[in-house]
């Protein structure tokens, strides 16, 4: 009988795996047990949205005062349309370098 080396190769590694097999002891006892896992997203995030909603609605905050030291901006209608060199405005005093 003349096998090849892959194929003795490969016979002993079976007998090697069948020895090693039965040398193993498996109780029947075993259980494994089930995983109850639940998704806490589907349940925190609706409250989570709720929380914020309910917080948003009875913070209350009031309106900004309008401050008393403050200047209205007024803006001529005659300017518009022209020139900032044609306008006669000094803007020199709106940039100070």
């Amino acid at each position: 009988m003349n096998k090849t080396f892959e194929s003795q190769l490969s016979a002993s590694a079976r007998r090697m795996r069948k020895q090693s097999e039965s040398n193993l002891s498996i109780s029947e006892t075993i259980v494994i047990p089930q995983k109850h896992t639940r998704y806490w997203g589907w349940i925190a995030t609706p409250a989570a949205a709720a929380v914020g909603l309910l917080i948003g609605l009875f913070i209350h905050r009031p309106a900004e005062r309008q401050d008393k030291f403050s200047v209205p901006v007024v803006v001529a209608s005659d300017n518009s349309g022209h020139s900032i060199v044609e306008d006669g405005t000094d803007y020199s005093l709106l940039v100070s370098l």
